[in-house]
């Protein structure tokens, strides 16, 4: 994917509403809190449909409540236009002027943010990990997000009957589409992990230099394969907690090196080495899904990275057909350099960057 303009109104600090991308690596430059970030996640929301982080109302800039990202695309399938507009509870969104969900649009090959935050898919709590796991095959597989939301909706109303004194009969439904989907979930998800584990651990050997015996796997605290067992072995502590206590809702995305965890026993540099392998693992698997490689952005090369780690990112987006990095200083790979204060983009001659787009 490649993306060619973006347009919004009423993101955070953003002052420049209109900015146009090339090929190659744009560094983006400038100091804390002057909006690089954010430039990143406009353009996340606008080729996802979702938010880098936190909920999608607080992408806008404080005190407003409605707003827009536009981004214009260029992918293996031709060009497209995605449209997301913002307003209190409510969102919308449009490919191509046809109103579309957010999992609709990782057919169009995705993009992956590199930032700090990623630390806290490994030293953060399971919820972390299970949502990093399921970002990655959603976008791998439409039936696989469409199965992952009818299972959570299916059990939402399974607990609240759990919490509730509903008859023993009212459960069977609802326990037989739990089962038949909690088992196709965790089948996806054991093969998705097989081939993300093969591509971490390359990739973490790469910024390592040497192997390192890292490895994801999926850790399930009960058996998939006989999940209406499972549910029948629990039903008393079930009752007793108002919780479903099995399932693929509770699985644990285990990561070791040399068997040992490294939420753990890691170090802090190991922990950071470890959540750049499993983005590079996604990089991999959609460039594998989609063949084109998939937009690269990085945020904030600079924070927490050693001279090796940076390397390799450096290496990573230079190698990539689109890039766009942050920092506080250029990058050697960079193509072109933008500076930002105070949410302003200029090029490195103090001119305005502007999508020549015609003014749509």
């Amino acid at each position: 994917m490649h993306v060619r303009s973006l347009r919004h109104l009423h993101l955070r600090n953003l002052v420049t509403e209109r900015l146009a991308f090339e090929d190659g690596v744009t560094a983006l430059v400038g100091p804390n809190a002057a909006g690089k970030s954010n430039v990143l996640e406009a353009i996340v929301l606008g080729t996802t449909g979702t938010a880098a982080a936190g909920r999608v109302t607080e992408s806008l800039r404080f005190g407003v409540d409605q707003g827009f990202v536009r981004v214009e695309l260029e992918t293996a399938g031709g060009e497209h236009v995605v449209e997301v507009g913002l307003a209190p509870g409510r969102k919308v969104i449009r490919l191509d002027g046809q109103v579309v969900r957010a999992i609709d649009l990782a057919t169009l090959g995705g993009v992956v943010l590199v930032a700090p935050e990623d630390v806290d898919v490994i030293l953060g709590p399971p919820a972390r990990r299970r949502a990093f796991l399921d970002h990655v095959v959603g976008r791998l597989s439409l039936r696989y997000a469409l199965m992952l939301r009818e299972y959570q909706r299916v059990l939402e109303q399974r607990n609240a009957l759990l919490r509730g004194a509903a008859d023993s009969a009212l459960f069977g439904p609802w326990d037989e589409r739990f089962v038949a989907l909690g088992e196709d979930v965790a089948a996806l998800r054991r093969r998705a992990v097989s081939s993300l584990a093969q591509h971490a651990a390359a990739a973490y050997d790469a910024v390592a230099g040497e192997p390192q015996g890292f490895d994801v796997a999926l850790d399930a605290v009960s058996d998939h394969s006989d999940l209406a067992a499972a549910l029948a072995a629990t039903r008393s502590a079930e009752r007793a907690r108002g919780a479903t206590l099995v399932g693929p809702h509770r699985d644990e995305l285990r990561i070791t090196l040399d068997g040992r965890l490294v939420q753990t026993f890691g170090s802090r540099g190991e922990a950071r080495t470890a959540a750049l392998a499993l983005r590079v693992a996604e990089r991999t698997l959609l460039e594998a899904r989609h063949g084109r490689a998939p937009l690269l952005l990085i945020d904030d090369v600079h924070a927490e990275l050693d001279e090796r780690r940076r390397a390799f990112l450096m290496d990573l987006a230079a190698l990539a057909p689109q890039a766009i990095v942050t920092g506080t200083e250029a990058p050697p790979a960079a193509a072109r350099v933008w500076h930002i204060a105070d949410g302003r983009v200029e090029t490195a001659h103090g001119a305005p960057v502007v999508a020549h787009d015609g003014g749509r």
